[in-house]
C-alpha cells in the first residue's frame, strides 16, 4: 500500500512540473567520464550533479550525509563522522568514492565505523552515478559511484589570487567548522591549497545525549600544475587526521571506544592533447596512499590497528573518430596491502592486486539518438597470510541509449552485466568487531557476484516543464550479504563471546550468498510557483523506493525504506531561503531476525544572505535541522537502536571570498 501511495503522489506531481530555469546540459561536464565523453546530453547512465548553491545548501559533516537526500541515495550513518552513501540499496564495497577520479583509498568499505577521508566542503561539484559503473572503475563500483570534484590539481591558471573561507557553529553538537581554500598562478604555473578543521562534542537526540559521538578532524591539501597548450601535469599532497568516538551501548557506559586515524595521500595527474595522429588525448592518473588507524577500547587502551597501503593507476587513450565511433581504451592497475593487528582483529593481513583493461565507444546515430557500448576485463588476486590465495577473472559489458524524441524530452536506457570479486572482509573475516558489536565470519570459497542490470529513465530536460522518472531492476547472481545467525533455533539472533562461542555481547553474523533481485524507482520534480519582481518561488518534490529479495523469498537486511520529500525555495535579490520536509516510511520488509523501523519525518530550514556579491563576497547562512525533534532511526544503520538521528539543531555560519 505504501508503494502505491508514494508512486501515485510522485507521478501526479511529475505531470505538473514547471521550472523557471532552462538547463543547458551541454555546459555540464562529467569529470568521472573519459575525455570526449563528458557531455551529459549524450549520457545514458543515470547521474545527478550537485554544485554551486545546491551543494552549499546540502553540505554536511560527511559525504554520506551531504548526499542523503538525493533521489536513490541514502546513508548508512554509524556516527557523525562515519557515514557512507548507499545507492539503490547497495553500499560498502559496491559504491566507490573518488576524489577527482582517484579512489579514496581508505578503509571505509571494510566497516561502517570507519570514516571516509574525502570531504566535499571545498568541492566544485559532486557527481553521483546510480547503478553499475564497473566498465570504467571496476568491481568496487558495481552499485554506483561518487566523484568529488575539487581543484586540488589545477587544470587552468587562475586570472588572480583568490581566497575563500567558511566557518560555522552547530548548536546541538557544538560543531565548530573552519575551512579555507586559496588558489592562484602565474604564466603556466598554478597552485591550490585548502584546509578544514571540524570539532564537535557529543550530539543530542530526541531521547537524550548520545554518549561518545564526538569527533575532531583535520584535512590539509596542497597542489600545483604546469599548464600549456599541449595539456597539463600536476601533483597534490593531502594529509587527513581524525579522532571520533564510537557511540556506546547504553548498558555499558564505562566503555568509551574511539578511532584515531591518519592518512597521507599523493596524487599525480597529466593529460597530453593530440600527441599522435588519430589520438585525441592521453590521460594518466596515479594515486598513492598510506593510511593507519587505531581503535582504542578506552582512553589509553589501544586495540586493533588497521594499516592500509594502496596504489591506484589508470590511463585513458581517447582516439579520433573511427567511422561513427568516438571512444576510449584504457587500463588500470592497483595494489593494496591491508593489515589488521590486535587481539580483536577480525581480518588477516591481505595483499590484493587488480589489473584491468576496458573500452567505451559512443555513436551519434542521429542528432537526437546516441548509443554507447563498452566492455571490461579485470583480474584480481587476494593473498592472505593465513589462508590460500583467492583469484578471480571478471568480465563486464554495458550498452545504453539516450534519445531526444522531442527537443525537451529524453529517454535513456541501459542494460549491463557486471561482475564483482568478493572483498577481503567477505572472504577472510573471522573474529569480533567491537564497534559494530558483531562477530563476523567470512567464507574464502565465495563466488564472484554477477549483476544483471536494467535501467530506464524518462525526463523533460528543457523548457518550462522539467522532471525525471527512473525505474531500475538489478538481478545479482551470488549476491554477498551479512546474515544474522540463529544456531540454537530459538528465533533470536545469537550473541557470542570474543572467541565466537558461548553467551556474550557480540551478534553472530556470517557472510553468505544467494541470488537476489533489487528493484525500485526514483522521481524528482520542480514547480515554479512564482517568478516576478518580488522574487522566485519554487516547489520541489522527490520520491524513491527500493526492494531487495533473495531467491528463497527472504529480504536483505538494512534496506532503506521508501521516502517522499518536498521543499519550497525562495530567492529575492541577495536573500535565499528554503523549507524541506522528508518523510521516511516504516520499513517492515526485513531480513531474517531483523527488527522493524518506524517511520518519521524531518523538517529542515535554510537561509542565506549575501551582504556583498561579486569577486569579493560576504555571506551569512543559517540552517535549522530536525525542527520536529523527531526520534528517527536509520534502517540502514548497524546501530539504529543505539544512535538515532540528531535532534533539533541550529547552525549559523559565514562565507567570505576575496
Amino acid at each position: 500500500m505504501n508503494l502505491i501511495v508514494i508512486t501515485a503522489i510522485a507521478l501526479f506531481a511529475s505531470q505538473l512540473v514547471y521550472s523557471e530555469e532552462i538547463s543547458d546540459l551541454d555546459d555540464i561536464e562529467v569529470t568521472a567520464r573519459p575525455i570526449g565523453l563528458q557531455s551529459m546530453e549524450h549520457m545514458s547512465l543515470p547521474i545527478s550533479i550537485i554544485k554551486d548553491e545546491e551543494l552549499a545548501k546540502k553540505q554536511s559533516t560527511t559525504i554520506g550525509e551531504t548526499l542523503s537526500n538525493i533521489p536513490g541515495v541514502t546513508t548508512n550513518r554509524f556516527s557523525p563522522l562515519a557515514s557512507r552513501p548507499v545507492i539503490r540499496g547497495l553500499g560498502g564495497s559496491r559504491v566507490k568514492i573518488l576524489e577527482n577520479g582517484v579512489g579514496s583509498m581508505d578503509v571505509s568499505t571494510i566497516s561502517v565505523d570507519h570514516a571516509v577521508t574525502v570531504d566535499s566542503i571545498n568541492a566544485s561539484q559532486v557527481e553521483i552515478f546510480r547503478g553499475p559503473t564497473t566498465l570504467l572503475y571496476g568491481s568496487e563500483a558495481s552499485g554506483g559511484l561518487i566523484n568529488v570534484v575539487t581543484n586540488r590539481i589545477p587544470e587552468y591558471v587562475p586570472e588572480s589570487f583568490r581566497v575563500s573561507t567558511i566557518t560555522s557553529l552547530n548548536s546541538n553538537s557544538l560543531e565548530k567548522l573552519l575551512s579555507m581554500s586559496a588558489e592562484g598562478g602565474h604564466e603556466k604555473m598554478a597552485f591550490h591549497i585548502d584546509g578544514t578543521h571540524r570539532d564537535a562534542k557529543n550530539y543530542s537526540a530526541n531521547n537524550g545525549q548520545i554518549i561518545n559521538s564526538f569527533y575532531d578532524s583535520k584535512n590539509i591539501n596542497l597542489g600545483t600544475s604546469f599548464i600549456d597548450d599541449w595539456g597539463h601535469i600536476g601533483i597534490s599532497y593531502g594529509r587527513f587526521d581524525s579522532t571520533h568516538g564510537v557511540p556506546i551501548n547504553p548498558d555499558e557506559t564505562d566503555e568509551l571506544p574511539f578511532i584515531d586515524a591518519e592518512q597521507d595521500r599523493t596524487t599525480l595527474t597529466g593529460q597530453i592533447n593530440n600527441p599522435f595522429n588519430h589520438i585525441k588525448a592521453i590521460n594518466l592518473q596515479l594515486g598513492y596512499n598510506d593510511y593507519q588507524h587505531t581503535e582504542f577500547e578506552a582512553p589509553g587502551e589501544a586495540g586493533t590497528v588497521f594499516d592500509n597501503e594502496q596504489f591506484d593507476s589508470r590511463i585513458e587513450i581517447a582516439h579520433a573518430q573511427i567511422g561513427p565511433f568516438n571512444g576510449v581504451i584504457g587500463a588500470q592497475y592497483g595494489y593494496r596491502d591491508l593489515a589488521a593487528v590486535g587481539e580483536e582483529a577480525f581480518l588477516p593481513k591481505t595483499n590484493t592486486e587488480t589489473t584491468a583493461v576496458f573500452i567505451l565507444e559512443d555513436v551519434d546515430i542521429t542528432d537526437d539518438l546516441h548509443f554507447e557500448v563498452g566492455g571490461r576485463y579485470e583480474y584480481q588476486e587476494s593473498v592472505p597470510d593465513n589462508a590460500a590465495t583467492v583469484s578471480n577473472d571478471m568480465y563486464s559489458i554495458s550498452t545504453g541509449i539516450h534519445y531526444h524524441f522531442t527537443e525537451e524530452n529524453a529517454l535513456s536506457m541501459n542494460i549491463s552485466r557486471g561482475q564483482r570479486a568478493p572483498a577481503a572482509e567477505e572472504l577472510f573475516a573471522n573474529g569480533p568487531h567491537v564497534a559494530t558489536g558483531t562477530f563476523e565470519i567470512g567464507q574464502s570459497d565465495m563466488d564472484i557476484e554477477t549483476a544483471n542490470s536494467f535501467d530506464i529513465s524518462l525526463a523533460q530536460e528543457k523548457g518550462i516543464v522539467q522532471w525525471k522518472l527512473s525505474l531500475f531492476l538489478n538481478y545479482i547472481e551470488d549476491f554477498i550479504f551479512l546474515q544474522n545467525l540463529d544456531r540454537n533455533n530459538d528465533g533470536v539472533a545469537d550473541e557470542v563471546g570474543e572467541d565466537g562461542t558461548g553467551d556474550g555481547e557480540f551478534l553472530l553474523v556470517e557472510f553468505q550468498q544467494d541470488n537476489t533481485v533489487f528493484y525500485g524507482f526514483e522521481v524528482a520534480t520542480s514547480i515554479n510557483l512564482y517568478s516576478g519582481n518580488r522574487g522566485i518561488l519554487n516547489f520541489n518534490l522527490f520520491g524513491d523506493y527500493v526492494r531487495a529479495e533473495r531467491e528463497n523469498g527472504d529480504n536483505i537486511d538494512r534496506i532503506s525504506p521508501p521516502r517522499i520529500g518536498g521543499s519550497i525555495d525562495y530567492q529575492y535579490n541577495k536573500f535565499t531561503a528554503g523549507l524541506e520536509l522528508t518523510s521516511y516510511l516504516a520499513q517492515n520488509d526485513n531480513g531474517a531476525l531483523e527488527t522493524d523501523t518506524d517511520g518519521y519525518s524531518v523538517l529542515n530550514l535554510n537561509a542565506n544572505y549575501n551582504i556583498i556579491d561579486g569577486e569579493q563576497s560576504l555571506g551569512l547562512f543559517a540552517k535549522a535541522t530536525n525542527l520536529f525533534d523527531e526520534d528517527g532511526r536509520l534502517h540502514t544503520s548497524f546501530i539504529k537502536d543505539r544512535a538515532p538521528i540528531m535532534g533539533r539543531a541550529v547552525m549559523v555560519g559565514l562565507r567570505v571570498s576575496f
